[in-house]
């Protein structure tokens, strides 16, 4: 600009808010036993279904239970919003026992909401 010139408001950029995402439930083929979802032993396949709004993609981590483990986890699959709030993963289980955390992330336009759920099953 030149000394002594104003912006016109014509020239304002106006930037909406955008929502934050929001994961309003994450379920699975099994109930939740306290703070633990209970996987009957032997069980080969497991289904999480997750409710999200203003969510582009949902991410799902498998973490190792115990102190600083998030560089140990293993990006178990994700999904893709198609027009809804409804994001799954059926997950084909590949250890012959569980006790650890899956983290699911919703990817939002410019923010990451997480939520956690911990999963047992005996070998």
């Amino acid at each position: 600009m030149t000394k002594g010139s104003t912006l016109s408001s014509q020239s304002l950029i106006s930037f909406e808010s955008v929502p934050d995402p929001d994961i309003k439930s994450i379920e699975t083929d099994y109930p939740k036993s306290g703070n633990w979802v209970q996987i009957p032993s032997g069980t080969d396949e497991i289904t999480f279904s997750v409710k999200a709004e203003n969510t582009e993609t949902v991410l799902f981590w498998l973490i190792p239970t115990g102190t600083q483990t998030w560089t140990e986890r293993k990006l178990i699959g994700y999904d893709i919003n198609e027009g809804d709030n409804d994001f799954t993963l059926t997950w084909k289980i590949d250890k012959d026992s569980l006790h650890d955390h899956l983290k699911v992330q919703a990817l939002g336009e410019n923010k990451i909401m997480s939520d956690i759920i911990n999963l047992f099953m005996e070998q």
